[in-house]
């Protein structure tokens, strides 16, 4: 009797059987060879987008309970110089989908990073060798095939920092610490999105960013194209030697990595020059163009309102590796008020002076960890008109001054204590050094040379006092008679009566001389006397 044959659904089972045990088998071998698989790919699609060397430490695949990868100590180089890293990583993680155990993945959802090092070096002309070299494609082997365009969503990176080194190599690299940055849509050859937040070193505070970023330039990094805005806040001045005060500023970007074009806003409300004036409120509107590898800051007209004075200033902040920045700046103030610079010399509750003032200056501050005040180099010329004096002394001293110059010293109507300045000087080392100084009130001028020092508010001025009445003008009565006998010995230079004066002391208790006939009437503390 013949043997029954099998049926169809025993051959199906038996065929189903042998194609599980042919994917089992498939499954188990990828499974065992998952961590070099991956790794292949991993280096090989790096090597691919960046057209460069990729060395990675060890990579591990786990399967259960969903398929994850972990490696260690990655590092993609430059193309030139070679042996340089250009990006290195501590440790990164990512998933990968169900069938990412048979394929590459075509997309990742996020990878996380932890501790990576951006180092860019600086900018040298290419030689032509260098030119060719780094446009010729890298072969590929013709037994490979390309690999597909890998996405990631989200990259997560804790603890980034961002190196910029030096052209000349004994000088210390600069160095951006960021705490937290995310990318998004990484992998194209189209710029990717992001945000992240960093603590920027000197003035200290929290910078917060968010834009777009590439793609790489490849070949020269510093033309990388980058857009976005950021949030600076609670900057403390303090470390800056002489300066003091909480800065924030918010703004925008745009540009490439080594040009970008920057423009926005800083507030300060407490602002001062330490140790000498009071705190005052400080605001700007600017623009310039700074260089993202080594900090390099250009300033173009920078709009700054100091209390309610309008100043307009343009320079550059040049980054000295190793010993700080270089400024220097042209300052322009057509309508400025005195009593607001001022109130930046002087610590009295009520300025000093008051009224319009037009300046024209040059800034120099040199690097250095020395107090900005003795390290400041500053040439001004400054114009102060129809100013007016906050002490009603002084008021009724120039109303006086300027009856007699006029010759009405009776007319209790007659003279003005409104005063008009005009200076130029030259700071140097926390000391000014006035060239001319000219201060007049109707009938009468001073024209002094001297010093003055800021911090401790030193006084040692001479020149002479010009005024319009003859010195027999001055007073009535039998004196007036008696003068007039002298009156041919001091009308000088068309002046009625002109006569040599000194300003010495301090800003707090200054002596004023006349000289007459070779002896010097001082006045100090309301004292006066021969000398």
């Amino acid at each position: 009797m013949p043997a029954p044959r099998p049926s169809r659904a025993w051959l199906i089972f038996l065929s189903a059987l042998l194609l599980l045990c042919i994917v089992g088998g498939i499954v188990l071998w990828r499974s065992l060879h998952v961590d070099a698989f991956t790794r292949e790919w991993v280096v090989r699609a790096l090597s691919e987008h960046f057209d460069t060397e990729v060395q990675l430490g060890n990579l591990h695949v786990t399967a259960f309970p969903e398929m994850s990868v972990e490696g260690r100590d990655l590092t993609i180089f430059h193309r030139e110089p070679a042996n340089l890293p250009f990006i290195h990583i501590d440790s990164f993680t990512f998933h990968l989908g169900v069938l990412g155990i048979f394929r590459v993945p075509h997309e990742i959802r996020g990878i996380r990073l932890q501790n990576m090092v951006i180092t860019i070096p600086p900018r040298h002309p290419k030689s032509p060798t260098s030119a060719s070299k780094s446009d010729a494609p890298v072969p590929t082997p013709h037994s490979r095939q390309p690999l597909p365009q890998i996405v990631v969503d989200e990259i997560v990176c804790d603890n980034t920092t961002l190196t910029i080194l030096p052209k000349v190599s004994s000088k210390p690299p600069l160095d951006w610490d960021i705490h937290a940055l995310y990318l998004y849509h990484a992998g194209t050859s189209e710029a990717m999105a992001f945000h992240g937040t960093l603590t920027n070193g000197k003035p200290k505070g929290e910078i917060a960013t968010s834009g777009s970023f590439g793609p790489w330039n490849l070949d020269d990094k510093g033309a990388t194209p980058v857009s976005g805005s950021y949030q600076f806040t609670d900057a403390d001045l303090g470390p800056f030697p002489g300066i003091a005060g909480i800065l924030s500023s918010t703004g925008k970007y745009t540009g490439q990595l080594d040009t970008l074009e920057v423009s926005g806003v800083t507030d300060m409300p407490d602002f001062s020059l330490d140790r000498v004036g009071k705190p005052v409120p400080l605001h700007t509107d600017f623009s310039a163009t700074v260089d993202g590898l080594n900090g390099n800051t250009y300033l173009h007209p920078v709009k700054a309102t100091l209390i309610k004075s309008v100043i307009l200033s343009e320079g550059s902040v040049v980054n000295v590796p190793g010993k700080g920045h270089d400024i220097q700046l042209t300052v322009h103030a057509p309508d400025a008020r005195i009593q607001d610079l001022l109130v930046l010399a002087l610590k009295s509750e009520t300025p000093l002076l008051s009224g319009p003032a037009k300046i024209e200056a040059k800034l120099f501050i040199p690097p250095g960890k020395v107090k900005v005040l003795e390290k400041m180099l500053l040439d001004a010329d400054v114009t102060v008109d129809h100013a007016q004096w906050s002490s009603e002394k002084v008021r009724e001293e120039l109303q006086s001054l300027s009856r007699r110059a006029e010759g009405k010293p009776k007319d209790e109507e007659a003279g003005s204590s409104l005063s008009d300045l005009k200076c130029q000087f030259h700071l140097e080392k926390g000391t000014i050094h006035f060239s001319t100084v000219t201060f007049s009130v109707p009938g009468a001028t001073i024209l002094l040379a001297g010093d003055y020092g800021m911090l401790g508010g030193e006084l040692n001025f001479k020149g002479k006092i010009r005024l319009d009445a003859k010195l027999s003008q001055l007073t009535t009565g039998a004196k007036s008679d008696f003068l007039k006998l002298l009156d041919p010995f001091f009308s000088k230079h068309g002046a009625g009566t002109e006569l040599p004066v000194t300003i010495t002391g301090t800003r707090d208790n200054p002596t004023f001389g006349v000289s007459i006939f070779h002896k010097t009437l001082k006045t100090s503390g309301g004292k006066s006397g021969p000398s």
